[in-house]
């Protein structure tokens, strides 16, 4: 046998050819952890040649920290070197190249023996996993990619597992169903909601996607949704490889299509309304591609306005039947149309396919349907429009000789129209002279009647009362004829209250006895209570100086068919009557919150204005009517006071 020191050379170089051959990283060090050996693929990956990393550190040569706190890894080779046991790879390891290039790896140390079995240094093996690093780095943003996409997606999906149960699901899933994972997760698709999902067709389809490796697509499910009202679901399902220890699954994406059948319905519903005017209008209409110029519909009315057959319209130009007078004029038709996108001809000269001349009216538009773009051509027999707007110029032409003929007529006639004016200005004074004094006639003969109606027949009544209810009380009760007393009582007393109420409506007593504020308080009040229209009267109050009776006759009377036209035509809640003086004038004014009119399109002898404006214009006054419908309706009279009466209020 050789002696030990003559085989320690031996065995040296016998490792630094192992080491050598290796395809890892590996770097020899004495127990002080100095280097004595790097193979290729170490000096590849540190950067360091074997001459120049001889005898230094190895923590100058390798260099490495912890890849997420960026610490100096502890010294493996001094624990190895104390224990005399191997360390195990180690994870997240960065090491830093001696041109400060990083390389992820992964690394271990071992002790190495002498012949006696003692530590006689380490020996470290690493290598570059930066790429592996790489791959699985990628392969996991790939998934978490993946699974952000399916997070987001506006559609819910879910995916079951080969027993049909929920295995996870995306947001959408559970915002739309407003469901919870923990209450999802695990159970079967059928027992989710109240059993919308429960169909034995769908339960089949699903069925089949794994064993056969098969798919599904536009699944309807027509369903009243608990949480969702009714809803279109379309359900499309496919199968998922199983991959990474995880089984093969379902994906089965759900999408709500109420609103895309709602939308599909108006269209048709659009469609068909489109088809109902076009095949209905009282115009011609052409419909025409802007590509080949050609015709490819015509209605009803135009065929008959041509006298073409449809089948003999279609697949025409418009110059070829008559629009245009050639093609080339068809063509700057088109030009301008495509440019502008509209084209109107007023008087069009057309020939129909039996020959006959007419004028028509063409308007033209570019309009977009989806994707494509149409033109629409209006056609208008304007022909009895131009004849008879000829006829109306000859008859203009011949009624300007009549104008003037006439002017001379006139001018003649004027000088007998202004004495004619004269005259009936005169006779209009004359009238309103004898307007007045049948008004006051009139008014004279109503406070005659009202006061024997008040005095006498109010006597009467009153008497005949007293005794009907003297002889009721002496006719034993109870008895019919007792009844009856009581009948004729009550019909007495009513006909009191209206022979009453008809005196004031003729001419109440208190406006000749306490003037007319009295006077309209009274009337105000009463007539809130028979109508039932709540009334706020303000006046001057009742010491304030009386107006000249024909100036109070007309106020009354107008306030009382003011608030008449209210009780029959006005359906109001509220009434404000109003009636003021002051310097020069005396106004009344009426106001309501009922319906209101037209007041331009009502005539003026409706509602009794025609009435209230003469009784103002006898005293020298306006009357004007303020209404529109629902705004409710205003009366004012404004009757000038005699300059005495002026000096008064002023006072």
């Amino acid at each position: 046998m050789q002696p030990l020191q003559d085989l320690r050379p031996s065995s040296e170089n016998w490792l630094r050819v192992a080491l050598a051959d290796i395809g890892m990283a590996t770097i020899r060090t004495d127990t002080h952890g100095l280097v004595l050996e790097l193979n290729t693929v170490a000096e590849a990956i540190t950067g360091w040649r074997h001459e120049e990393a001889v005898g230094r550190p190895l923590a100058g040569v390798f260099r490495i920290e912890d890849e997420k706190t960026r610490r100096p890894v502890p010294d493996a080779v001094a624990r190895v070197v104390d224990t005399g046991e191997a360390d195990g790879l180690s994870d997240h390891t960065v090491l830093i190249a001696r041109d400060g290039r990083e390389r992820r790896i992964d690394h271990g140390v071992g002790p190495v023996r002498d012949a006696t079995g003692s530590v006689d240094g380490a020996i470290l093996f690493f290598c570059d996993v930066s790429e592996r690093q790489r791959i699985m780095q990628g392969v996991e943003d790939a998934r978490a990619f993946a699974e952000g996409i399916v997070q987001t997606v506006r559609e819910p999906l879910v995916i079951l597992d080969a027993g049909l149960r929920v295995w996870t699901a995306n947001h959408s899933f559970y915002q739309t169903f407003r469901v919870a994972s923990p209450e999802t997760e695990g159970q079967s698709l059928f027992a989710l909601g109240d059993g919308e999902w429960d169909i034995p067709e769908l339960r089949d389809l699903l069925e089949q996607v794994l064993p056969r490796d098969s798919h599904f697509d536009d699944f309807e499910v027509d369903h009243d949704f608990r949480v969702l009202g009714r809803r279109l679901m379309i359900l499309n399902a496919r199968r998922l490889p199983p991959a990474g220890g995880r089984p093969a699954l379902i994906l089965l994406a759900i999408e709500d299509a109420t609103e895309r059948r709602r939308a599909v319905e108006s269209l048709a519903l659009s469609e068909t309304r489109y088809r109902r005017l076009f095949e209905t209008a009282q115009d011609g209409i052409l419909l025409v591609d802007p590509d080949t110029r050609r015709i490819f519909d015509a209605n009803p009315f135009l065929t008959d306005m041509l006298g073409y057959a449809r089948d003999e319209l279609v697949g025409r130009e418009l110059w070829e039947i008559g629009l245009f007078r050639d093609i080339e004029s068809s063509k700057e038709a088109f030009r301008t149309l495509q440019g502008v996108g509209y084209i109107r001809y007023d008087d069009l000269p057309l020939r129909t396919h039996d020959d006959r001349g007419i004028e028509v009216e063409f308007v033209s538009n570019v309009y977009a349907v989806g994707d494509t773009k149409v033109i629409q051509c209006n056609i208008r027999d304007v022909t009895d429009r131009k004849r008879a707007q000829d006829a109306l110029r000859v008859a203009h032409a011949g009624l300007e000789v009549r104008v003037e003929e006439r002017t001379i007529e006139l001018a003649s006639t004027n000088g007998k129209l202004t004495t004619e004016i004269g005259r009936r200005e005169v006779a209009e004074a004359d009238r309103r002279d004898l307007q007045q004094q049948l008004t006051t006639v009139q008014e004279d003969e109503r406070r005659r009647i009202a006061r024997e109606l008040h005095d006498e027949l109010g006597q009467y009544l009153t008497a005949l009362g007293l005794g009907l209810k003297l002889v009721k009380d002496a006719t034993p009760d109870p008895s019919a004829e007792r009844d009856r007393l009581l009948g004729l009582q009550s019909l007495t007393d009513r006909i009191g209250r209206q022979v009453h109420h008809l005196a004031l409506e003729l001419r109440p007593t208190a406006l000749d006895d306490l003037g007319l504020h009295a006077a309209l308080a009274n009337y105000a009040e009463g007539w809130s209570e028979r109508a039932g229209v709540e009334v706020d009267f303000q006046g001057p109050g009742p010491d304030a100086p009386r107006l000249p009776p024909p100036i109070e006759t007309a106020l009354y009377r107008v306030i009382q068919e003011a608030l008449t036209n209210v009780l029959k035509h006005a359906a109001a809640l509220r009434v404000s009557v109003v009636l003021r003086r002051s310097a020069g004038q005396a106004t009344a004014l009426i106001e309501d919150d009922g319906r209101g009119f037209d007041a331009d399109s009502v005539a003026p002898h409706r509602l009794g204005v025609l009435g209230m404006r003469e009784r103002a214009e006898l005293v020298g006054g306006t009357l004007t009517v303020e209404s529109s419908r629902g705004r409710g309706t205003t009366v004012i009279a404004r009757i000038p006071l005699p300059s005495e009466e002026g000096r008064n209020a002023d006072g």
